[in-house]
């Protein structure tokens, strides 16, 4: 039997499969509903930085959707890799490194 690699890069879509961190940033008029696939990952409030954890790795399908409306605002595809928060900005639909970010959420 050999020993389990502390520390070893872990490949996308191996391992624990919800362990992704996505930050969502935007400036709608009011909250926009996040998903990730077909899953509700909750809420987003405007001119803040709301952090999601657990969220599924790999190349997953993201949608902003307005809570009034229920319309779609936007629509991204991220690859979101394993315990390295990624920030979406919905206005910009840009996709950066999240890590200065996530000290506000209580991540490192």
């Amino acid at each position: 039997m050999l020993p389990a690699a502390c520390g070893a890069p872990r490949i996308l879509g191996f391992g624990r499969g919800r362990d992704g961190v996505l930050l969502v940033r935007h400036t709608e008029p009011g909250p926009v509903e996040i998903r990730a696939a077909e899953a509700v990952l909750g809420f987003a409030e405007p001119n803040t930085v709301t952090c999601f954890r657990e969220v599924p790795t790999g190349s997953i399908r993201f949608e902003a959707r307005s809570i009034a409306e229920e319309d779609l605002v936007r629509a991204h595809t991220i690859v979101l890799p394993p315990e390295q928060p990624l920030l979406w900005d919905i206005d910009h639909n840009e996709v950066l490194n999240g890590r200065a970010h996530a000290v506000l959420c209580g991540e490192g």
